[in-house]
């Protein structure tokens, strides 16, 4: 508590501006708030008339959820939205750790889709999403029971200062030793203690648009010198908070806070503020706080600050100084120069009531048509009451031989075909206002045809949802971009445990207390889900056409391996693949430069293995030509060997044959003689006998 400010000053101060606040809240502002809600609903109009249509259409409904839809998924949780970008080139891994705790604490830690989609569902609706964050310091207890420990585990474990004693028994035991055999007393501890666990942590909660309050003047949360969250406690809640009890005590619950700027909230729900039964006892009575944010001057300091006050309209209960409001908006269609801009629901609530009376039009004649009005004479007619029940094929007695003259339909005005034509004018009317697509909610017949290729019904598609892109940017930029460096400085002040968080499929240990200040953070929007496939479409086309060829010389190792994992990782992203690190490994990694100092040592053994290979191949192919020059200079010496040998039995034939030419002329001329001797005997003895005489 400050003390140097006068206490009855300060609330009368503050009660004039939550006065103007919430006068300028729920004056005109209130009106709209209150209208949006109830259009949303479907709400009765008010211009209903008694035996008619009561139709009415739910153009607001259906531009909102489709809205909200779109940016819910372009939001998605499973990627990380925003990034803190690297400040020098050792602060990579710094950035990628920060981004980590980020996404984890808004996502995981305080539920970011639920959060979202009350951010956006109130901005489209009740003009603006409000969100509040701070340190919330809170614990867990447990009971935890031991049973015969002995006296210096019970040391050891009550030296933790989170272990807190409840009911402990103390007993004297007879021990042996083991060892010695030696028996001797012990105290043996058994009993309950509580153990103390730290849940503190960084909080963002929803706030109710109406019960938040900002002054008339404000541009903006950051500029405004005062604003307010309007709330409804306990007093048990307060007494557990710490308060005391006798200014606890002089509490009471605003009946106004019941009915301000809630009535179309609450008219689905209107017994939900209901106190019937909840007041069941003293502690849990409602009362009615304000955490209110001020800028005055001080004297000392002499410059203005912000003080902190929780009080209600006649007490109060804290006050202190601190550096900012910590608030944050969103609102869909921003105005230049005003805090509140415009809802979705605000541009399409006339073309709701006007849809309304048209389609109840139609309606009502497919009524009259189908069951007309009569036009009789009813002093001809035995029962005039068959004519007010008319029900199908029912019998109308008359007396008279002419039944055309009595009773007849009354005729019933067609119903112009022009009433179509304006239903489809203020359908396209709400598309262009809302910027939602009937489209995006699911193709039509006649936008699937020959005629009509798969990329151009893509193309109509994403623009048409262009608008919705303008309010997702809007949504990053002055949203989640300025809340997540909110979460981040909170941790950095006071976050002082470490979370183990999954980076790059692995779990890291990260402490944003040793991550330093940061102020460069990127978000990532304005993608669909059809144009985050068709990215990651066109980047998994453009990896395949780099490593195609990776000889390619026009790349010129432009495309090398950190660069293929950083366009799959953001393929993967796009197509909302869980653990891309699990697929893909990090090329600056630890692990993958191990890996590759493997794989390079593992080359070198291999480039050393084959050109020891080749070494062995080279001698053996020598040495095998050396033994084909001894096979061949063997096979020219045993060609040279047989030529010789051949010559010589070449010669010794020819010799040979001369010899034996030889010895048969000798032959021949002995023969020749013989022949002769005997002719010369015959001729003898031919003579000395006178006859012929054949020798032989």
């Amino acid at each position: 508590m400050i003390t140097t400010i006068d206490e009855n000053e300060l609330l009368s101060t503050l009660e004039q501006n939550i006065d103007s606040a919430d006068t300028y809240a729920n004056s005109e502002v209130g009106d709209q708030r209150d209208k949006g809600h109830r259009y949303y609903y479907g709400e009765p109009m008010g211009n209903e008339i008694r035996g008619r249509s009561q139709h009415v259409s739910m153009d607001v409904f259906d531009a909102v959820e489709g809205v909200k839809a779109l940016l819910l998924e372009t939001f998605s949780a499973d990627k990380n939205i925003c990034r803190f970008e690297a400040q020098t080139p050792e602060d990579v891994m710094g950035a990628r750790m920060a981004t980590a705790w980020v996404n984890y604490n808004f996502y995981r830690q305080n539920d970011g889709q639920r959060i979202l989609s009350s951010v956006i569902h109130d901005a489209l609706v009740a003009k603006t999403g409000i969100v509040k964050r701070y340190w919330k310091n809170d614990y867990r207890y447990e009971t935890m029971e031991f049973e015969g420990i002995s006296e210096a585990e019970f040391n050891v474990m009550m030296s933790d200062p989170s272990m807190t004693p409840v009911e402990i028994a103390e007993e004297m035991i007879a021990v042996v030793d083991p060892q010695t055999g030696v028996e001797y007393s012990e105290m043996s501890i058994s009993g309950v203690a509580h153990k103390r666990i730290n849940t503190s942590k960084v909080c963002v909660e929803t706030v109710e648009p109406e019960d938040f309050l900002i002054s008339p003047r404000a541009k903006d949360i950051e500029s405004s010198d005062f604003c307010s969250h309007r709330m409804a406690r306990t007093r048990g809640e307060l007494l557990s908070e710490g308060f005391d009890q006798s200014i606890v005590d002089r509490l009471d619950e605003e009946d106004m806070l019941k009915e301000d700027g809630s009535l179309g909230r609450d008219s689905i729900d209107s017994f939900r503020k209901d106190s019937t039964g909840i007041n069941d006892s003293r502690d849990r009575e409602y009362v009615t706080l304000y955490e209110s944010y001020i800028k005055k001057h001080d004297a000392e300091m002499n410059e203005c600050v912000y003080y902190k006050v929780i009080h209600s309209r006649r007490v109060m209960l804290d006050v202190e100084m601190v550096s900012e409001m910590p608030f944050r908006s969103f609102c869909p269609f921003p105005l230049p120069h005003r805090f509140y801009g415009m809802s979705l629901a605000d541009v399409l609530c006339d073309l709701q009531k006007t849809q309304s009376s048209l389609k109840r039009g139609v309606v009502d004649h497919l009524f009259l048509t189908t069951t007309s009005r009569w036009v009789a004479n009813l002093s001809l007619v035995k029962n005039p009451r068959d004519l007010l029940d008319n029900r199908v094929g029912a019998v109308i007695d008359v007396n008279s031989p002419n039944p055309e003259n009595v009773v007849r339909p009354l005729p019933t005005p067609q119903l112009n075909g022009n009433v179509y034509t304006a239903i489809e004018n203020f359908e396209q009317e709400k598309e262009a206002r809302s910027g939602s697509s009937r489209m995006s909610k699911g193709m039509d017949s006649t936008a699937i045809s020959k005629q009509n290729s798969s990329d151009l019904i893509n193309t109509f598609m994403n623009a048409s949802n262009r608008r919705i892109m303008i309010m997702a940017r809007n949504l990053a930029e002055n949203f989640l971009k300025p809340l997540m460096h909110d979460l981040y400085r909170l941790a950095v002040e006071y976050e002082n445990e470490e979370k183990l968080l999954q980076l790059d499929g692995q779990f890291m240990p990260v402490n944003p207390a040793f991550l330093g200040d940061r102020t460069e953070m990127t978000v990532a929007v304005a993608l669909t889900p059809d144009e985050q496939a068709k990215e990651a479409q066109m980047l998994l086309s453009l990896d395949t056409q780099f490593t195609s060829n990776p000889q390619d010389p026009t790349l010129g190792g432009l495309y090398g391996q950190q660069q293929r994992h950083a366009m799959l990782s953001r393929a993967f992203e796009l197509l909302n693949i869980k653990d891309g690190a699990a697929y893909l490994a990090d090329p600056n990694s630890p692990e993958f430069q191990q890996m590759q100092q493997q794989q390079q040592q593992q080359q070198q053994e291999e480039a050393q293995r084959q050109e020891q290979m080749q070494m062995e191949q080279i001698e053996f192919q020598a040495e095998m030509l050396q033994r084909q020059v001894s096979v061949q200079e063997g096979q020219l010496e045993l060609d040279i060997l047989k030529e010789q040998n051949r010559s010589v039995i070449e010669r010794d034939k020819q010799e040979h044959q001369e010899e034996t030419e030889d010895s048969r002329l000798l032959m021949d001329a002995e023969k020749m003689k013989h022949q002769m001797a005997m002719d010369e005997a015959e001729l003898l003895l031919e003579k000395t006998q006178n006859r012929n005489v054949s020798i032989g």
